[in-house]
């Protein structure tokens, strides 16, 4: 089974376990969202990634021109490690940095949490591809990638226990959308994959084949 059916049938078992209510204010969300074109409407294919300058769990301060000078990039917003999706898509995204680099891209994650929680999912996910830390969605916002929560999302977090303004450093409940971007050197985006609802995310073989197009027609641009 590939990632993309393990999530969606991950997510059909979630909602069937949901209580009507917890059902109904999931579903009312990705509505809301999608009426909002909150995906469409943010970074997307021919768009020029923002520059970012962000963190990552030991402190150290990494620049979008600095990633890109090394060469392409595999860029995800992730909601967090909470979020079983995002956490399943993680530890994808390190099954196939090996590959990722084998075609001279790096990987990247970029996550709203402070650097300590940063830090913490990286050693205990094994994750060896950078993890960046976007306080308050900053980066996300940028890229047109975050939205503020609904009443009836918040208190489904806060039903779980989750204070996302307090893990995230904001003033308000927001999270980044669920997206993955293959980016040029030149900061291009040539591949762009962004959707609401947290449990569709693509294979890593479709993030492989737009790095190996970007490979084949540099070298037929240096012949």
């Amino acid at each position: 089974m590939t990632l993309a059916q393990t999530l969606l049938e991950l997510g059909r078992h979630h909602r069937a376990a949901l209580s009507a209510r917890d059902r109904a204010d999931v579903e009312d969300e990705l509505d809301r969202l999608r009426m909002m074109r909150v995906a469409e409407e943010g970074l997307g294919l021919g768009d020029y990634l923002p520059d970012f300058a962000l963190e990552d769990g030991a402190g150290r301060t990494w620049t979008s021109s600095e990633l890109l000078d090394r060469g392409p990039l595999v860029l995800a917003l992730f909601r967090g490690d909470w979020c079983p999706y995002c956490d399943l898509t993680m530890a994808a995204l390190e099954e196939a940095r090996l590959a990722i680099e084998a075609l001279g891209a790096t990987a990247v994650g970029i996550m709203p949490d402070g650097r300590e929680h940063i830090a913490r999912t990286a050693a205990r996910r094994g994750i060896g591809y950078l993890l960046l830390s976007d306080p308050a969605n900053g980066f996300s916002r940028t890229c047109g990638l975050a939205y503020d929560l609904s009443p009836g999302h918040v208190r489904l977090h806060r039903d779980r226990g989750r204070d996302l303004p307090a893990l995230h450093r904001d003033s308000v409940w927001r999270l980044p959308v669920p997206a993955v971007f293959v980016v040029e050197p030149s900061a291009r985006v040539a591949y762009a994959f962004a959707d609401v609802d947290p449990a569709c995310w693509p294979d890593p073989e479709e993030l492989l084949a737009s790095l190996q197009k970007l490979r084949d027609a540099h070298v037929l641009s240096v012949r």
